[in-house]
Parts: structure tokens; C-alpha cells; sequence
């Protein structure tokens, strides 16, 4: 009886321990598979926000463009003249693109790779290339007519409000940027 006993108490036991471990292994499922399904909505989300501001440009509409972005954004523009992070309002942002576009009215931006998000961040990557012709007067620089193709990778911080608040560009300059770069050089010398 007491062999009896023990084998059913020790079958007992491993039955329990085999179901506390489905119940952790279960639990642990549910945790990855429920984070795993909310991030890839606020990651569908986030890479949206990316989307809507590229949409704009393309649209060359300063509402959306600035839509997008959260009252000021961390900007580090990783190849300008200074590299250092500075805050900068949405809506400076946004006159900035502008006046780029019209120097380019015929911009169209397309992509590499992207916008997608990072597997556990709010950060939003984008490899883009953008074509264009330098046919209107911006910010004091003459159209030339010349061809543009610029390209380069931005990082998005997309914020709990789905605004992007901070942005790190790396990318090549279009003729319209290196006049005007050229002409800062100048104004700060």
C-alpha cells in the first residue's frame, strides 16, 4: 500500500510539476505573443507616421508634413555643417522642406528599405532616395535646371502620441544644399 501510495503521489507530483510547467511555458507564450501582437500595431502605427511624412513631402503638403511631427523635435543631421543635436520647432521643420521642394517642385521620394520599425523600440528606420530637378528659386539659390537624386537613412523616434520627436539623417546633399551650405560657410566666416 505504501508503494502504491508513493507511486501515486510521485505521479502526482510530476503531473503537478508538469503542469506548473505548461502553466509557465503557457504564461510565457501569452506575455510574448500579447506583447507580440500590440507591438506590431503601435509598430504599424509608428511606421505610419514615418509613411504620412514622406506621403506629405511627396504631396508637397506643409499641413501634413508638420502633422507628423511633435511640437519641437531632436534633430542630428549626421553630414551637415554641425552634427551636434538640436531642437528644432515642427513648424521649422516643416518651412525647411518646403523651401527644399521648391526648389525641386518635381520631387517624388521613394524607398530602399522601409520605414520599419525596430523590434523593441520606438524608432523607425528609412532608407529613401528622392529624384527631382532644381527648376525653382529657394532661399536665394538660382535653378540650374540639373537633375537631383539625393539618398540617405533616417532614424525616427516616434513618440507615445505618434509624433515624431527626434530624427538622426544621414545623407547626401542635392546642389541646392551645397549652395546654400556654401553660402552659410561664407555668412559665418
Amino acid at each position: 500500500n505504501i508503494r502504491v501510495f508513493r507511486a501515486k503521489h510521485l505521479t502526482f507530483q510530476a503531473t503537478t510539476m508538469q503542469s506548473s510547467l505548461l502553466l509557465v511555458v503557457a504564461g510565457a507564450v501569452l506575455l510574448t505573443t500579447t506583447r507580440a501582437f500590440s507591438l506590431p500595431g503601435s509598430k504599424r502605427r509608428m511606421e505610419n507616421v514615418v509613411l504620412r511624412y514622406f506621403d506629405g513631402v511627396n504631396k508637397q503638403d506643409p499641413a501634413q508634413i508638420k502633422s507628423c511631427f511633435a511640437e519641437e523635435a531632436i534633430i542630428r543631421d549626421v553630414c551637415g555643417i554641425n552634427d551636434a543635436k538640436r531642437i528644432v520647432k515642427a513648424q521649422d521643420l516643416t518651412d525647411r522642406c518646403m523651401d527644399f521642394l521648391a526648389a525641386h517642385p518635381d520631387t517624388l521620394v521613394k524607398f530602399h528599405h522601409g520605414p520599419e520599425c525596430g523590434r523593441d523600440s520606438r524608432w523607425v528606420v528609412a532608407h529613401w532616395y528622392e529624384t527631382g530637378t532644381l527648376t525653382g528659386k529657394s532661399c536665394g539659390v538660382e535653378p540650374t535646371n540639373s537633375p537631383m537624386a539625393v539618398e540617405g537613412q533616417t532614424r525616427f523616434y516616434v513618440n507615445r502620441d505618434l509624433k515624431i520627436s527626434e530624427m538622426v539623417v544621414t545623407r547626401t546633399f542635392s546642389e541646392w544644399e551645397t549652395k546654400m551650405l556654401e553660402t552659410a560657410k561664407v555668412s559665418y566666416a
